[in-house]
């Protein structure tokens, strides 16, 4: 697979960045680390908050790539799967990931209270992981799009 067959599949479109988008996502990323250290809110929103950071992480090496995601079912999975062709993640981190949101939409449809200490722990260091990963990719592969940074 490649992202070029996620586009034949219609899972994905080619559609260029810029500087402003791209900044615009890791705003939403700082938001959402931000948010996810509030210990007064529920380890539960706290966790939603980290997988969002995720999903933004995600996103943002996609759009940086040159693809936007189709707003099918599905989405949310298909950026996470992208990650491995824009900053070559590995499968094991892809399947965390993935697991990741399959908890956070029981946390958020099906069950209150269902995060643990130790998933929302590992959720926030995977998050952060994540971030200086695609922090060094964008400084290596795409300089460009950082603006000033």
């Amino acid at each position: 697979m490649s992202l070029e067959k996620y586009v034949e599949n219609a899972w994905l479109r080619r559609e260029a960045t810029s500087p402003q988008e791209i900044a615009d996502q890791l705003g939403i990323v700082a938001r959402s680390i931000r948010d996810a250290s509030v210990k007064d809110i529920s380890d539960d929103l706290r966790f939603y908050a980290t997988f969002n950071a995720v999903l933004a992480l995600a996103n943002t090496a996609l759009r940086a790539s040159g693809y936007r995601t189709t707003n099918q079912s599905g989405h949310h999975t298909r950026t996470i799967e992208t990650l491995e062709y824009t900053i070559d993640a590995d499968a094991k981190l892809i399947r965390k990931l993935l697991g990741f949101s399959k908890k956070r939409n029981v946390a958020s449809y099906d069950s209150a209270g269902s995060i643990s200490d130790q998933e929302l722990e590992q959720i926030l260091a995977t998050a952060e992981n994540l971030r200086q990963t695609v922090d060094a990719w964008l400084r290596s592969v795409h300089p460009e799009l950082l603006g000033n940074s």
